[in-house]
């Protein structure tokens, strides 16, 4: 008869993640976190083939709440522009969880790809601001990596931000980008030739207005 396994994956997962939480994402290893759950480290490898696989559940569980969090800001009846409610959504999951926020975005010192925030984010620009995929996912990462920075100085403890602080730094930086995107200048600028390249001459590149389209500011 099959010995009846007392700690289920949920039950690990969740005190893995309350161990990351507390102690930072490098803490976990097999003779901590079961000690940290008051057992040896065997019920952990009843419930996963090994540390990897754990640690994999982990980051996975952790992705699903954050995606989870910024869909419902997204989706938060509100005047304020759902870009802006997922924007600040982030910083603050970064602010109230920093240790959290390292785990699913940093492996190591490799930046973690985040394919459902990508598809929950590029959706709204191209809905709220009328971009084509491919600038839908330039803005995303664009942005993206302007947040990465502004989370790492908190999550780091560098500075702690206000909310006021945060809701100008944002808007500054998604009106400044978001703008840049709609006149369609950089179309002209992806064309232009790596240095040491012949330039392609005034005749040859394409043409945008004058005028930059409005666009609504976070």
């Amino acid at each position: 008869m099959p010995r009846k396994v007392q700690y289920s994956r949920e039950m690990i997962i969740e005190a893995a993640i309350n161990m990351v939480r507390e102690h930072g994402p490098d803490c976990i290893n097999a003779r901590d976190l079961g000690e940290y759950m008051g057992c040896s480290s065997r019920p952990l490898f009843t419930a996963f083939r090994n540390m990897e696989e754990l640690l994999t559940a982990v980051r996975e569980e952790v992705s699903r709440r954050f995606a989870e969090r910024v869909r419902i800001a997204r989706d938060t009846q509100s005047p304020e522009p759902a870009a802006k409610r997922m924007g600040m959504c982030i910083v603050q999951f970064a602010q109230d969880e920093p240790n959290l926020y390292k785990l699913i975005h940093w492996t190591g010192n490799k930046l973690t790809p985040f394919p459902e925030l990508s598809q929950i984010m590029t959706k709204q620009y191209q809905t709220d601001y009328q971009l084509s995929d491919d600038d839908a996912v330039a803005f995303f990462d664009h942005m993206m990596i302007f947040n990465l920075g502004l989370c790492s100085l908190i999550t780091n403890g560098v500075r702690n931000f206000t909310r006021e602080e945060v809701e100008t730094i944002l808007r500054d930086q998604f009106s400044a980008t978001i703008a840049y995107y709609k006149s369609g200048k950089h179309h002209i600028e992806e064309k232009q030739p790596l240095s040491g390249a012949t330039p392609q001459s005034p005749q040859t590149s394409p043409k945008t207005s004058g005028n930059t389209p409005p666009c609504d500011a976070l």
